[in-house]
């Protein structure tokens, strides 16, 4: 018995899915502040609040997370 197979490479790329958004959180790393922005399509809008918490309180380090939904699709 002979046994006959054919491996074919197919090239694919990772992108952010059509009908998702990009979700944005940001924290104050300042140890002893609890401010954090909560999750927001409008990045600019979060951007925004940090400036203004570094301009109330003088903490000006944040950790943002950006967030999206992916979906692998085929070359063509």
């Amino acid at each position: 018995m002979t046994i006959k197979s054919v491996m074919r490479f197919v090239t694919h790329r990772i992108t952010r899915h059509p009908d998702s958004e990009v979700t944005v959180t940001a924290r104050c790393l300042n140890p002893d502040c609890t401010w954090e922005v909560e999750p927001t399509a409008d990045v600019a809008k979060a951007d925004v609040d940090c400036m203004v918490h570094k301009g109330a309180t003088g903490h000006g380090i944040f950790a943002r997370r950006y967030e999206d939904v992916a979906v692998v699709v085929r070359d063509e």
